[in-house]
């Protein structure tokens, strides 16, 4: 026969691994919330360089997405960006999660005006040619900030 002494010595035996796994499962909990959150910033970021390259090749009014109006560095003979998906774009959040920086691939049409005085010039612009189109590779380079629960461009440039 057992006294109520060693029902509760039973007792808490059998519950000490039970409790020494619930921190380690908060824990998890925890991890893996961290995770999705993290997970979400991902796809906002990547949603809004696609919105801000949509905008840039359509109205080319892209202020909503940036924090300031210096923030954009791209040079003005490039008409069009688009994106290279043969590769993924690099991310990096800052330690605290306020700020991330990005790094992708992407093809850009440019657009050089005739105005020099040649010949060859000269005559493009007198059959209506005033500039010429090419297509280059450039790193598209992009530092985003969280205000509030919303991230913004801080600074974008092609290189």
């Amino acid at each position: 026969m057992t006294t109520r002494r060693e029902a509760l010595k039973f007792g808490a035996l059998a519950a000490a691994p039970v409790a020494a796994l619930a921190p380690a499962a908060a824990l998890a909990g925890d991890d893996s919330a961290a995770r999705l959150a993290r997970m979400e910033d991902e796809r906002a970021l990547g949603e809004l360089v696609r919105n801000f390259v949509r905008r840039f090749n359509g109205s080319g009014n892209c202020s909503e997405f940036v924090a300031s109006a210096g923030a954009i560095r791209i040079d003005p003979q490039v008409c069009a960006i688009g994106e290279d998906a043969s590769r993924d774009p690099q991310l990096a959040f800052a330690g605290d999660g306020r700020s991330a920086a990005w790094q992708s691939r992407a093809r850009v049409d440019l657009l050089t005006d005739f105005d020099g005085d040649s010949t060859v010039e000269k005559m493009a612009r007198f059959q209506g040619q005033g500039s010429a189109s090419s297509r280059a590779e450039r790193r598209l380079e992009a530092e985003f900030a969280r205000s509030g629960g919303n991230w913004t461009i801080t600074r974008l440039t092609l290189v």
